[in-house]
């Protein structure tokens, strides 16, 4: 069995969009949590743990709140063992930081990928200046019959631009979210990594005006957002804040 590509589960990482929410148990926290939150595990004939980030390999899946150190917790305290009710062992062979690496990479390659979708489709802006003018252009259209179409769009920084450029274009993206618009900010790669996604050397600074209830990028941003636990960074809100803070790793 080729555990990395196991590990990767398509490369697209492509996901069927619905407004239904499926809940899981969390192996180690016994919470339920939506799917989103959580990352499926299965073991393989050899009793390897292999991550199942596409929820599409065969066997029993084995859930676990989709961040770093409880992958960690995980493999040191036996809680896949438990569950399994079988000899099992994390790829890498290791205390499980091999797995949780690599779990993170292959989030990440997501994310950039979904980010190369967003170039090709056209919807995104890259640059400072560019930016903030589309941010500029946002506003909160407000019907005759008063009702509200609010603008959604996510803004994509890299974690090496300056402190000035973020916290421009933060402060102009909060003020949107003060009067109803839908702001979702990301700060998970580097600017090289950025560029390559999109066929460029680097960019600081990005915006994909879209809908973000069924974004792909949105999705494969937060998610890898969750698994490093930058909570503030990806803006989270209401329900999905409330999920986040029923598991504990201490």
């Amino acid at each position: 069995m080729n555990k990395i590509a196991l590990a990767r589960n398509r490369e697209t990482g492509t996901t069927s969009f619905d407004n239904k929410v499926v809940w899981r148990r969390c192996i180690l926290s016994g919470k339920k949590l939506p799917t989103e939150f959580l990352i499926r595990f299965v073991i393989d004939s050899d009793g390897n743990i292999v991550p199942d980030l596409s929820e599409s390999l065969p066997g029993r899946g084995l859930w676990l709140t989709g961040q770093y150190d409880m992958i960690l917790k995980a493999t040191s305290t036996g809680a896949f063992q438990r569950v399994a009710r079988r000899s099992v062992k994390p790829l890498g062979k290791d205390n499980g930081e091999f797995l949780a690496n690599l779990i993170d990479v292959e989030l990440a390659k997501r994310g950039l990928f979904s980010l190369g979708l967003a170039r090709r489709a056209g919807k995104i802006v890259v640059g400072f200046e560019q930016v903030r003018s589309a941010l500029k252009k946002m506003s909160v259209n407000r019907g005759l019959d008063k009702s509200v179409f609010v603008k959604s769009a996510i803004l994509i920084t890299a974690k090496d631009a300056s402190s000035d450029g973020q916290n421009k274009l933060k402060a102009l993206a909060d003020r949107l979210g003060e009067s109803g618009a839908n702001i979702k900010k990301f700060v998970l790669f580097d600017s090289k990594a950025m560029g390559k996604a999109i066929g460029r050397n680097q960019f600081m600074h990005g915006l994909v005006e879209t809908d973000i209830a069924r974004d792909q990028l949105y999705r494969a941003a937060k998610r890898l957002a969750v698994y490093r636990g930058d909570y503030d960074i990806a803006c989270f809100k209401g329900s999905e804040t409330a999920s986040l803070n029923l598991v504990s790793v201490e």
